[in-house]
């Protein structure tokens, strides 16, 4: 498991006051950012691979309690299914003043493709091996 904490800013907020709902998907992907640059395979190497690249296929997210400006969360993101040519990230986020109080929960699901074929081919085993110990 990887954490990341991330305060909220107010351009994460909408004219309500409240977080945005495509912000939380958007801060589950920086921690994934960071969770592959921690076991040494940062995005930017992936982006210019040759060996293939990894487009999110599905992504959901279940909001359980309201977030605003100044908040700041905790977010623990795993990867709990690992296939020869896909992979999921689960993301539990917590309010870091209150680290008993889960405000959401998403999912994203990666599918490795060939950079020119777009077709699925089967992840890079070193990828594979760095996406296990998150």
């Amino acid at each position: 498991m990887f954490s990341y904490q991330r305060a909220l800013h107010l351009a994460d907020t909408d004219s309500a006051g409240v977080v945005y709902f495509a912000t939380l998907l958007s801060l589950c992907h920086e921690a994934y950012e960071a969770s592959l640059a921690t076991v040494g395979l940062p995005l930017s190497s992936i982006l210019t691979s040759p060996d293939g690249a990894l487009p999110i296929v599905h992504a959901e997210i279940d909001f359980l309690a309201p977030l605003a400006c100044g908040d700041t969360l905790l977010i623990q993101v795993t990867v709990p299914h690992l296939s020869q040519r896909s992979f999921e990230t689960d993301y539990q986020l917590f309010l870091l003043a209150a680290p008993e109080t889960l405000v959401a929960r998403a999912k994203l699901k990666h599918v490795c493709i060939h950079p020119q074929s777009r077709k699925a081919i089967n992840l890079p085993e070193v990828w594979r091996q760095r996406l296990i110990t998150i």
